[in-house]
């Protein structure tokens, strides 16, 4: 099982690239900062790649074998669920990846963002109250 703390210090690292474009769109500088944007999307997909492969190959292992079945039952709601927030971030990805894609659709970028990344966090919220306080 892989380390709480790796985990979490995974996290911290999802978190500032998604406050960093949250501060191009708070600050009103989306335009001008797009190609920076893009770059911080792609740098978010690399960072949420890899920790959700830790958690599929680390830590949701485990939990699958343990011999409490409200541990399995809880790694089970937390892959699928993880399942469904993955799909939306690569959809979101996939729309707004390019300088290009985020000029052409300025407000849509800003909303959707909006919506992803409060996904993103309170994901990274429940895991860490209530999934990592139990490995």
């Amino acid at each position: 099982m892989i380390s709480v703390a790796s985990l979490k210090r995974q996290h911290e690292e999802i978190s500032e690239v998604i406050g960093n474009i949250r501060s191009f769109i708070a600050g009103g500088k989306v335009e001008a900062g797009a190609h920076e944007v893009a770059l911080l999307i792609n740098t978010l997909a690399g960072k949420l790649n890899i920790h959700l492969n830790t958690e599929d190959k680390y830590m949701y292992p485990g939990l699958l074998e343990s011999e409490t079945e409200e541990l399995k039952v809880l790694a089970r709601e937390y892959m699928g669920e993880m399942g469904a927030i993955s799909h939306i971030f690569l959809q979101y990805k996939e729309k707004f990846n390019t300088r290009s894609k985020i000029l052409s659709a300025q407000e849509a970028f800003i909303t959707e963002s909006q919506k992803v990344f409060d996904l993103l966090e309170k994901r990274v919220e429940r895991e860490e109250t209530s999934l990592y306080t139990i490995l």
